[in-house]
């Protein structure tokens, strides 16, 4: 089952990536209000919540697994990169962005990175999954606040990352089903 939920996500991540843009990303890129205290924020929200928490977890992780020599912390390593190279296919999309910028736009950058740091951490510890969720949704709309991005960038990079990283941590041997990684928002299954 957890094959086919990855599957789908992934599936899904490419088909919201091909149109230029859809309704909603014009409607609320129009209609969202942006005041300056919002941008501020959004500003702010963006320093801390992008690549640079990605890159800083990278590292954090590498320091542990060499120091521990802990196979899973090298897997949880791997995980988070094979999460981060779904930014790669910005290229593929070559999505133009809601302001002028150097970059294409779909997936988001920024969620691809923090989704990428909350999943793999969900899958280290077996909790936190709506912190990582709380995480996405605040960096998420930190990026459209700005005008960086879509509502389907940052929707793209989540089911990107999502369905990346199951795949990667089932291959990974880190989890064996998407149950372990939310056993909290899962009914336990009944034994006859």
């Amino acid at each position: 089952m957890t094959r086919a939920v990855a599957a789908v996500l992934v599936i899904s991540w490419i088909l919201l990536g091909l149109p230029e843009t859809t309704g909603l990303d014009v409607w609320v890129h129009d209609e969202l209000p942006r005041p300056d205290w919002l941008r501020a924020t959004a500003f702010a929200v963006s320093l801390v919540m992008g690549p640079t928490l990605g890159w800083a977890f990278a590292a954090v992780l590498f320091v542990l697994a060499w120091r521990r020599r802990d196979p899973r912390l090298w897997k949880a390593l791997a995980l988070h990169a094979l999460c981060c190279a779904t930014l790669l296919t910005r290229f593929l999309f070559d999505r133009v962005r809601p302001v002028e910028y150097h970059l294409p736009s779909y997936p988001s950058g920024h969620t691809v990175a923090v989704a990428s740091v909350g999943f793999t951490l969900v899958v280290l510890l077996n909790r936190g999954v709506l912190w990582a969720v709380l995480a996405v949704l605040v960096a998420g709309f930190a990026r459209i606040v700005l005008e960086m991005h879509w509502v389907t960038d940052v929707v793209g990079a989540v089911l990107g990352v999502t369905g990346v990283g199951l795949l990667a941590a089932m291959l990974l041997g880190l989890v064996t089903s998407g149950r372990e990684l939310v056993p909290d928002l899962v009914r336990p299954r009944r034994h006859p």
